[in-house]
């Protein structure tokens, strides 16, 4: 898709965080990523952090540095104008390739308690369910709700289900669930609502690592089934630092 003119709009979000929202007619998240790493590039002064959203970018600042600047225009109002200058002159690349991910995924029984109720859900048999799960790559959409927790998208129109009506106390680290055809990816124990179709023996988010996030946004992930014995063996390697 092309893309002649980038049509946006600002809000302020608190003191020191400017929203912007990207109007774009589908998969806006494709270019919220491909802008957000633009913008880390243009040394935007009092910057601190740029977060891509599915159709949005959460840009934070230090709004004293900008005081300091310019005690004469308020430091959102500084922000925006040089935001201006900047969206209205930037054009996504017209051929951009993803990185793409492979994420191993074991569907046992034990890692996949509602498969039962997604193959009623899609009128498919859990094999086939399995299936479709792997059959195209996915977006990362964005990264939120948890350190490394992607949201992915979007999968087969069959998986247009929505999330359970209880949410879980707790769902296991590694654990893929789906709902409203997307995908996510526990990071960590954590309560959650998702249908979970699996789990993988891959770690999501290393805090101490250079990239504490396995995915970032932007990427394409590819899911790859796996038997419980390799699980363990991968899952193992996973703690050991491999």
């Amino acid at each position: 898709m092309s893309y002649s003119a980038l049509r946006w709009r600002c809000d302020p979000s608190g003191e020191d965080c400017l929203i912007v929202t990207l109007d774009v007619p589908e998969t806006p998240w494709r270019l919220t990523s491909q802008l957000a790493a633009w913008l880390t590039t243009q040394a935007l002064p009092g910057v601190t952090d740029i977060v891509p959203g599915v159709s949005t970018l959460g840009i934070y600042y230090q709004p004293g540095l900008l005081w300091a600047q310019d005690s004469q225009l308020s430091p959102y109002s500084q922000m925006y104008n040089r935001l201006e200058i900047l969206l209205n002159s930037w054009r996504p690349a017209s051929r951009h390739t993803p990185r793409e991910v492979v994420i191993p995924v074991c569907y046992h029984p034990e890692f996949a308690p509602d498969l039962p109720q997604i193959a009623d859900h899609c009128g498919l048999t859990p094999k086939q369910v399995i299936e479709r799960h792997q059959s195209v790559a996915v977006d990362v959409m964005m990264i939120g709700f948890l350190p490394g927790h992607p949201y992915l998208g979007m999968l087969d129109p069959c998986f247009a289900m929505p999330r359970r009506s209880t949410p879980r106390l707790s769902v296991p680290q590694g654990a893929i669930g789906i709902a409203n055809r997307q995908s996510v990816i526990y990071p960590q124990q954590s309560p959650g609502g998702w249908n979970l179709i699996g789990r993988t023996p891959l770690l999501m988010f290393r805090a101490h690592h250079p990239t504490p996030c396995l995915l970032q946004a932007g990427d394409s992930v590819r899911f790859s089934a796996i038997s419980r014995k390799q699980f363990d063996k991968l899952q193992q390697e996973a703690q050991r630092g491999h």
